[in-house]
């Protein structure tokens, strides 16, 4: 085995190997490469300026040796040591000048060959080549040289990781292939003087798959030179302009921003035809908004319920010109629907516009009785029934007096009708409908409150009466199925607490919308911006407006001083058209006083163990959902042969929907009777059934 000699080594790299060498291994010449041999002249110009400046010893020495003539000579050379010097200087100089130059000849020509196996024609570098980097370079290939474009970024990131060492400049490899050219240049790296937000962004953009060609730039910075919006443009997609998308890279846009310094939050506002978005601040939504006691909108016609971002106020619009005249509010259980409803309410007392409403909880709008404007609050299933009807009187004698007197429906007075937990009013309706008494079956048969309900949904608008419909969820059955668009008509929508996706597809036609609400923030929901779109919103706390002892006591100093500002100077006026409406009213009130003045009720009692006395279920149940809703496992509460609702677990669920609509049709539910004993159910596409405990699915 051949020892190595560094030496021998070293010179042959220093001056190159003879051309036409014959490689030791395969005894075939080798190649002549592009990059010449290095040949130096340095030491001669040393050795002449080392000679000079020791002339003298080297005289004394040749004239003791009696050479007298080669002691002139170097006598002669001694007076020019200084340019000799200067000379081998600059010769040295200039040598390790080539001598870099030709190692990074050498270095191209090697990341050439073994990237693209190409052997070069020539390799030319800058003069100076630069002591730290290469400055450029330009390589003459073969002509006709093909080079694939994976060889091409491969030698890219050769010259890239052997060159630029330094981290201050960059390399631009460029191939021209009609001239058989390869051009490398180098420029300078601007410092980045972007901020760790904005690095964040384009970092996480660059790296991912959402956006082509992201790209993101400061928009707006505020006094202190902290960056307050971004614009991120791309190239546009059918991705960028579905909401869904924008939804969730409005999410991830702003994890990644951050909670910036003022506190605000970020927000985005899309075109995507154009290619691009931008990221600006908006004011956070306050945690608690206290119903404000002076007017915050002038307009008489429009009732605000809700702060939004920016501080802007939301309202419901109950004027004639509205495309959005009824209102939707979709809650469960102590999430402040309850609370809006009497905000409306309020607001449109002070406005001038009565309202009368049906409570079949008879907690949840029992306070708003005989406050200024309240024509009416219901609580019996059949009374109820018999206000719908009523409702729907007045509004057929309403369109009546327009078309005889001739009049715009704008001069026609408003008056607001509050259905709240619609579902269990349904339900009992249904109930009722199924009653033992056969008068009571055919009263309700007779006043038929759902198909009136859903005439008025679709025809109240332009008798001026507004809706408003309170239910713990949505669902495609909600007028029925004779209904037609009746829940298109209630564009004011007010969703609080978290969805669900079939919800949220029912509420906003968009699964991923009020689906992650922050519920620790008694209010927060999601409401119809003035544009119609979905917005976040905090909706305003107006407290207990009953003035009974029990009631008022409760309230804070605070909490009385903002029932006390809402009440109006003066009661807003009842215009009846029709003469149902206004005997109904007339006799509700009186029924009304007469159980304030002489009602009674029983004192509690334990309740005894519910498993062996289905007798004590009470007919009051606390929620009811459509049929159509139901899950596997979910209880739910079915009459027993003597009548009595008892709790049973659904086993299985099978809903019949139409072909072409997808409405429902029928639903069949399978329930667990007994040991082996299945019993089948049947429900219609309007039917409702009621649950034991506030819209809960146990599982089995």
């Amino acid at each position: 085995m051949a020892q190595r000699d560094p030496l021998k080594n070293f010179l042959v790299e220093l001056f190159g190997p003879a051309p036409g060498t014959r490689n030791g291994r395969t005894g075939q010449p080798t190649p002549e490469p592009a990059v010449g041999t290095y040949r130096t002249f340095a030491p001669v110009a040393v050795a002449a300026a080392a000679l000079a400046f020791y002339a003298p010893q080297l005289a004394d020495t040749a004239i003791t040796d009696s050479v007298d003539q080669a002691g002139q000579f170097i006598t002669t050379v001694h007076g020019y040591r200084w340019p000799l010097g200067a000379l081998a200087a600059g010769w040295s100089v200039l040598d390790i000048v080539r001598w870099r130059g030709h190692r990074q000849r050498l270095a191209l020509e090697a990341q050439l060959r073994q990237t693209t196996r190409h052997l070069p024609v020539k390799v030319t570098v800058a003069f100076p080549p630069g002591i730290g980097a290469l400055r450029s370079a330009k390589i003459r290939l073969p002509r006709g040289a093909i080079i694939r474009p994976k060889e091409m970024d491969e030698f890219t990131t050769a010259v890239r990781g052997a060159a630029a060492r330094t981290g201050t400049h960059t390399y631009t490899v460029r191939h021209h292939a009609h001239r058989d050219l390869i051009l490398i240049t180098r420029t300078p790296i601007e410092p980045d003087t972007r901020s760790p937000r904005h690095k964040a962004l384009q970092t996480a953009l660059s790296a991912g798959t959402i956006f082509k060609e992201p790209n993101v730039t400061v928009h707006s910075c505020d006094e202190d030179g902290i960056e307050t919006g971004y614009k991120i443009t791309f190239t546009p997609s059918l991705n960028s302009g579905a909401r869904g998308f924008q939804a969730k890279v409005d999410e991830a846009l702003a994890a990644l921003a951050g909670d910036h310094e003022s506190g605000r939050t970020w927000a985005t506002a899309w075109t995507p035809a154009e290619g691009y978005l931008m990221m600006y601040l908006r004011a956070p939504l306050p945690t608690r908004v206290d119903h404000p006691l002076a007017l915050v909108d002038e307009n008489l016609r429009h009732l605000p319920y809700a702060t939004g971002a920016a501080n802007l106020s939301l309202y419901w619009d109950v004027s004639t010109k509205s495309n959005k005249p009824h209102c939707l509010i979709v809650g469960p259980t102590g999430g402040g629907k309850t609370s809006v409803i009497r905000t409306l309410l309020t607001e449109a007392s002070r406005r001038g516009i009565p309202f009368l409403g049906v409570d079949p909880k008879m907690i949840e709008l029992d306070g708003l009785e005989g406050y200024p404007g309240c024509a009416a609050i219901v609580y019996d299933a059949v009374r109820s029934a018999m206000l719908v009807r009523a409702l729907h009187a007045e509004m057929m004698a309403r369109n009546h007096y327009v078309h005889v007197k001739k009049i715009e429906p704008s001069q026609l007075p408003l008056l607001i009708a509050v259905l709240d937990e619609f579902f269990i009013l349904s339900g009992k309706w249904q109930r009722l409908a199924k009653d033992e008494d056969e008068e009571i079956r055919a009263q309700v048969k007779q006043l038929d409150p759902l198909g009136a309900w859903a005439d008025l949904a679709v025809l109240a608008r332009s008798a001026g009466i507004r809706l408003l419909l309170g239910v713990q969820r949505p669902d495609a059955s909600l007028f029925g199925s004779s209904s037609g668009n009746a829940r298109d008509n209630f564009g004011t929508r007010i969703s609080l607490g978290n969805l669900s996706q079939d919800g949220a597809l029912m509420m906003w036609g968009d699964a991923h919308v009020g689906r992650e609400v922050d519920t620790s923030i008694p209010g927060r929901g999601v409401v119809t911006a003035l544009d119609g779109s979905p917005v976040d919103a905090q909706m305003w706390w107006t407290p207990n407006v009953d003035p009974h002892p029990n009631k008022w006591n409760q309230l804070s100093d605070e909490e009385k001083a903002i029932v006390h500002g809402l009440a109006p100077i003066e009661s807003p006026t009842f215009e009846f058209f029709s003469t149902e409406l206004r005997k109904f009213v007339e006799a509700e009130r009186a029924l009304a006083k007469r159980a304030r003045e002489f009602g009674d009720a029983p004192e509690p009692s334990v309740l005894t163990d519910f498993s062996t006395d289905h007798d004590t279920v009470d007919d009051e149940v606390a929620d009811a959902i459509p049929a159509s809703a139901v899950t596997e496992g979910m209880v739910i509460l079915l009459d027993d042969d003597n009548g009595h609702p008892v709790p049973v677990t659904v086993d299985t669920v099978a809903v019949v929907r139409d072909k072409d609509t997808g409405d429902v049709l029928e639903t069949v539910m399978s329930i667990n009777a007994g040991e082996r004993v299945k019993t089948t159910v049947h429900f219609d596409a309007t039917e409702v059934v009621m649950l034991p405990e506030p819209d809960t699915v146990l599982t089995a």
